[in-house]
């Protein structure tokens, strides 16, 4: 069986026992807490990555759920990896002549793509350009 250890804080111990005894689950059920709270978090971000908006609703009262996470989860999904990519004429003249002029890099980046197929590979060394 796995075993998971989290550092808490005092604060995050509290809410977690608040929320064990709201669950009805006794002080040595803590991997059932987190069970019920990974199903609770994952039904939350799968509605969020469909484009949901997930809103608590009480009579009249309307409160929509707001996180920052629910906010990326919510970008990713507006805007997907590997999404069709339209280009406009002039984008598509410009691209068709950065590609005839073909690829040339410098000799330190060829360097550190070549080092990129190695097994043992370093990461090449990092220089700033002086700033004026």
């Amino acid at each position: 069986m796995a075993r998971f250890q989290a550092l808490t804080n005092a604060v995050l111990d509290a809410e977690l026992d608040l929320l064990r005894e709201r669950f009805g689950l006794g002080p040595n059920q803590k991997a059932d807490l987190l069970r019920e709270m990974a199903a609770i978090t994952g039904w939350v971000a799968r509605q969020a990555e469909q484009g949901r908006i997930i809103e608590a609703r009480r009579g009249e009262a309307v409160e929509q759920l707001l996180h920052p996470t629910l906010d990326r989860l919510q970008a990713t999904a507006k805007h997907p990896m590997g999404a069709r990519l339209v280009l406009s004429e002039a984008e598509t003249e410009r691209l068709a002549n950065l590609l005839d002029q073909g690829f040339d890099p410098p000799p330190a980046l060829r360097m550190a793509l070549a080092n990129l197929a190695q097994t043992p590979r370093q990461p090449p060394s990092l220089r700033w350009p002086a700033s004026d």
